[in-house]
């Protein structure tokens, strides 16, 4: 199938207009909607309905969405590996979550290359459903987990620990104001949630809940700034950084240790570079 129909249906279906989705393609109108045609005639299925100012998918169209998306990342990664220079022998698609590239990768990545010359990495963030998705899709050949799935055909190495400290803009902070003034509760995953919920969950309340510790490290940086509190969970290697200047580690609370995983098809044909990445990681502590 001719990619540029399902780029089509996609930028169509992003901005739901003929018109604004040609001059984002450099197209016509007319060209677009050709190639709307061109695709239903192709599935033989109406794709969109259209009416004046209205363009809303069919049930069809919104089945077709996923697969489409799935099928451009496909080809835009096979045209990658067709094109490798023949020196870049390590390419490899790792994912992680937003907050694992940004406490325990952001250091590693400028390391790995001085280490691997050869590497050609292309690093992606996505939630942890989307990272086991692509797994299976093999549009990623290594995914960097707390909690690995189980998959058949796939391998969880272990590779190095996280530990989770309830961090603080309030040096002066006990468990129980904590988490009651100004708390940020950040997704670590289920395992942490049992945890959390187990030993803190009646005592917490909190300000926002979110899956981007950025977010959270960033929301205490400036309460502390303005002399506020707030607390998040947070990797232990914050308070030993740059960013965590100023924050404190709340005395008395337990830290949540959690192994690190490489996930990636055992039988994948790029199992020497994977075996490469994943040496030179370990042990990862964060």
């Amino acid at each position: 199938m001719d990619t540029d129909l399902l780029k089509t249906f996609l930028e169509v279906n992003t901005t739901r207009h003929f018109g604004r989705a040609a001059d984002n393609l450099y197209l016509t109108p007319a060209a677009v909607s050709a190639r709307v045609r061109q695709l239903e005639h192709i599935l033989g299925v109406e794709l969109f309905i259209r009416s004046r100012n209205n363009i809303q998918l069919t049930p069809e169209g919104e089945r077709l969405v996923p697969h489409a998306e799935t099928m451009l990342l496909a080809w835009s990664h096979a045209r990658q590996d067709v094109v490798m220079p023949a020196d870049q022998g390590r390419r490899l698609t790792v994912g992680a979550t937003y907050s694992f590239w940004r406490f325990a990768m952001a250091e590693q990545v400028p390391r790995l290359y001085g280490l691997l010359p050869d590497l050609a990495l292309r690093a992606e963030a996505h939630p942890v459903d989307i990272l086991v998705r692509r797994l299976e899709e093999r549009t990623l050949d290594l995914a960097l987990l707390l909690e690995p799935p189980t998959l058949a055909g796939f391998r969880a190495d272990k590779i190095g620990q996280i530990r989770l400290v309830l961090v603080s803009s309030d040096p002066e902070a006990s468990a129980r104001t904590a988490l009651q003034d100004g708390y940020v509760h950040v997704d670590w995953g289920d395992a942490f949630d049992l945890f959390f919920s187990k030993r803190f969950g009646d005592a917490a309340v909190p300000l926002l809940h979110t899956n981007l510790a950025s977010i959270a490290l960033d929301y205490l940086q400036q309460q502390r700034l303005q002399n506020h509190k707030a607390a998040a969970w947070l990797p232990q290697s914050v308070l030993e950084s740059a960013e965590g200047k100023g924050l404190v580690q709340v005395k008395g609370v337990p830290a949540f240790s959690r192994p690190v995983h490489a996930v990636y098809r055992t039988g994948s044909e790029r199992r020497d570079a994977i075996a490469a990445f994943v040496g030179q990681l370990k042990p990862l502590k964060i």
